[in-house]
C-alpha cells in the first residue's frame, strides 16, 4: 500500500481500529469495500495470506459456538440475536485479520526494526538496553523463518514416507514435543555462533551502532499519516449522516 514501514502500519492498524469501531451497515460495508481494494492491490499475496488464515478460519466457528452456548445459558437475548452478534463478531475479526497477515506479507518485519533504529540513532543516546533490545528483535526475526521453515520440510518429509499415515491429533502432538527441542537447539547454536561473530567485529564498543540502509522520517510522512486518520474519521462521520 505504501512504501514507508510506519505509513503503512498506521494505515493497516487505522483499519484494524476503525473497523472494530464501527457499528452500521454503512460502516461495515465501507470496510468491506477497502478489505476488497487491499486485496486487489496485493493479489500477489493473497495465496500466502490465505495460508495463514486457513487456522483462524479453522478454529473460530469453535468459539462462535462456545459464545453463542454460554450467550444462551448467561443471557436473556434470544438466538436470533445472538447468532447475530457472533456472525458480526466473525466477520469483524475475519477482516482485522486478513488485514493485518496483508500488512504482514506486504511489509517486511525488518523494515520495521530498520526504521526504529534509524530514529533512534538520530537521538544519538548510547542505552545498551535498547540496542540489545533491537538486536533480540532482529535475531528473532531472522531465525523464526527458518525454524518455520524447517519444521514444515520435516512434517513434509514424513507425510512423503507415510510416517504420519492415519495418526490422531494426540499422536501428532507427541511427535512434535519429540522432534522441536532438537530444531529448537539447531537455532540456537546458529543463534550464538552469529552472537561470537558479531563480537568479533565490534559488537558492544560503540552506541548508539550505525544502520546501513537507514529508512528516514520526513515531513510528507507524517503528511500521509494525518491523511490516512482523517480518511477513517471521515468514514464514520460520513456513515452516521
Amino acid at each position: 500500500m505504501f512504501a514507508h514501514p510506519l505509513v503503512n502500519l498506521w494505515f493497516f492498524l487505522g483499519f484494524s481500529f476503525s473497523l472494530l469501531t464501527s457499528f452500521t451497515y454503512g460502516e461495515w460495508g465501507i470496510h468491506l469495500f477497502i478489505i476488497i481494494s487491499i486485496a486487489w492491490i496485493n493479489k500477489a499475496h493473497i495465496h500466502r495470506v490465505g495460508i495463514r488464515l486457513k487456522p483462524f478460519l479453522f478454529y473460530f466457528p469453535v468459539m462462535i459456538l462456545l459464545y453463542v452456548l454460554f450467550s444462551l445459558l448467561l443471557t436473556d437475548n434470544s438466538l436470533s440475536i445472538i447468532l447475530m452478534e457472533a456472525i458480526i463478531g466473525f466477520l469483524k475479526l475475519t477482516m482485522m485479520a486478513g488485514a493485518m497477515t496483508f500488512f504482514l506479507e506486504s511489509t517486511p518485519s525488518q523494515n520495521i526494526v530498520t526504521f526504529f533504529r534509524s530514529i533512534w540513532l538520530k537521538w544519538n543516546t548510547s542505552w545498551r538496553g535498547v540496542e540489545d533490545f533491537f538486536l533480540f528483535l532482529s535475531m528473532t526475526l531472522r531465525f523464526y523463518p527458518t525454524f518455520q521453515s524447517n519444521w514444515q520440510s520435516l512434517r513434509n518429509s514424513r507425510r512423503a514416507l507415510g510416517l504420519e499415515s492415519g495418526f490422531t491429533r494426540w499422536k501428532q502432538v507427541q511427535i512434535a514435543a519429540k522432534e522441536m527441542p532438537g530444531l529448537l537447539v539447531h537455532q540456537l547454536r546458529r543463534a550464538d555462533d552469529v552472537a561470537m561473530a558479531m563480537k568479533l567485529r565490534g559488537y558492544g564498543e560503540q552506541f548508539p551502532r550505525g544502520v546501513t540502509f537507514p529508512i528516514p522520517f520526513e515531513g510528507n510522512h507524517l503528511f500521509q499519516m494525518v491523511i490516512i486518520s482523517i480518511f477513517y474519521w471521515g468514514i464514520h462521520s460520513i456513515a452516521t449522516v
